[in-house]
């Protein structure tokens, strides 16, 4: 005969702080849902206001992406919420022909969730965002997500064209593309030092809005490219020499490992490529203001940026327009990363505007595809490079006005998987 079995007291004890302690757990739970619905709440009258500061009253067409760990049944109530916090500054949401666009993406980073909304007025793109408090995340998010992330490098106030860094031993060397001069920097303890500067001479007098390239030499140290002018960089750990000589040959266009370079005529008189190639694949493009190229499954493509506002692709000898990038800037470049398909396009925002964005897409086929929110600057986007090993480009962003005193700062643009 079995004799009743009893749980022995220190048992009863751990099974009564078990519960206790899971209904705090469960109440601490509540306590972070309700928060951040109520932060949410908040956040989304926030949101609301900074667009109807960008949008005006009026008709507007809402499209929300999300690229957060929030549920898609989350998404109606902040739809909803949004929809009726514009409807208190006259912003009403329609389908009609003309109404102003925006776009909300829900992301979110390392600090909590990010919250971009983009105005569309025209060609003309602007951009604010706001951070949100998620709270415990009931969905694992199933859409691969990208973060641009931007490192400062350099800043100050005469104009930037373009930067290149270099390995010397324990340091390294800093070159800045000034319309005017090419000036080394040197690092040492953590700071960037004057090393040497080289007046950029020519013979005719260069347009207002200056472009300029800085790339590594074949056989020197660098080639700097402006309109109508070459500059060529050589020497040592020490010293530097720099000459320059009045030239129309064309600037690099593709310098992406393993591929052959595409060179391209620049417009010495304006800011932009003619549209003849070198080699010229036996056609003539529209002028334009950039390209890039972009691997496929039979070799590569070039995108190019025409100054007719279209983004076009050379694919086989033969050219496409793109759809999707109607919103995108004068400036684009192809990084390369572990996320998504392994290639990025990084194109400017449209407009003229005192805040401008960056954007990373990728294009499967003939359509452009937002892969990550907008990048906001505290600036115009000036130029954007991609850098020798495309791994992430140089961002030149310049700040203030003329009355202000103009500002100008060097990124280092790369894309983050999340």
């Amino acid at each position: 005969m079995l004799r009743p079995r009893y749980n022995p007291r220190k048992q009863m004890i751990f099974v009564r702080r078990f519960l206790i302690a899971l209904a705090v757990a469960w109440l601490g739970v509540g306590s972070a849902h309700a928060d951040a619905v109520a932060d949410r709440e908040q956040r989304v009258a926030d949101l609301a206001k900074r667009i109807a500061a960008l949008s005006g009253p009026g008709l507007t067409k809402l499209t929300i992406r999300n690229l957060s760990s929030l549920s898609a049944e989350e998404l109606p109530d902040i739809r909803k919420m949004l929809e009726r916090d514009l409807r208190s500054y006259g912003v009403r949401v329609s389908d009609a022909d003309g109404a102003t666009a925006i776009r909300v993406t829900l992301s979110e980073n390392a600090a909590g969730g990010l919250w971009i909304a983009e105005v569309q007025e025209g060609t003309e793109v602007r951009v604010t965002m706001i951070s949100v408090l998620l709270g415990p995340a009931t969905h694992t998010q199933t859409e691969a997500g990208i973060t641009l992330r931007k490192s400062h490098v350099w800043e100050q106030t005469e104009p930037v064209l373009d930067t290149m860094t270099e390995q010397l031993g324990d340091s390294r060397r800093m070159l800045v593309l000034e319309p005017q001069r090419i000036v080394s920097y040197t690092m040492a303890a953590g700071t960037w030092s004057k090393e040497q500067e080289f007046a950029i001479t020519h013979g005719r007098p260069f347009p207002r809005d200056m472009r300029g390239r800085l790339l590594e030499g074949q056989g020197h140290l660098f080639d700097a490219y402006l309109p109508g002018v070459l500059c060529v960089g050589a020497g040592n750990d020490q010293l530097l020499s720099v000459s320059c000589t009045d030239s129309d040959d064309p600037w690099p266009l593709s310098v992406t490992p393993n591929t052959a370079t595409q060179k391209a005529f620049y417009n010495a008189t304006r800011n932009y490529f003619t549209g003849v190639l070198a080699p010229g694949f036996g056609m003539v493009l529209q002028p334009f203001y950039g390209s890039t190229v972009i691997p496929r499954a039979n070799g590569v493509a070039m995108l190019f940026n025409g100054i007719d506002g279209k983004v076009v692709m050379m694919e086989n000898n033969t050219v496409k327009a793109v759809a999707g990038a109607r919103d995108w800037g004068s400036d684009l470049a192809a990084i390369h990363s572990g996320c998504g398909s392994g290639t990025q396009v990084l194109a400017s925002g449209s407009g003229v505007a005192p805040m401008d964005s960056v954007r990373a897409y990728e294009i499967p086929g003939h359509e452009a595809e937002p892969v990550s929110a907008p990048l906001a600057l505290d600036g115009t986007v000036t130029a954007l490079w991609p850098s020798a090993d495309g791994t992430n480009a140089t961002l030149v962003v310049q700040s203030g006005t003329t009355g202000q005193g103009k500002h100008y700062e060097v990124y280092r643009v790369s894309a983050l998987c999340y």
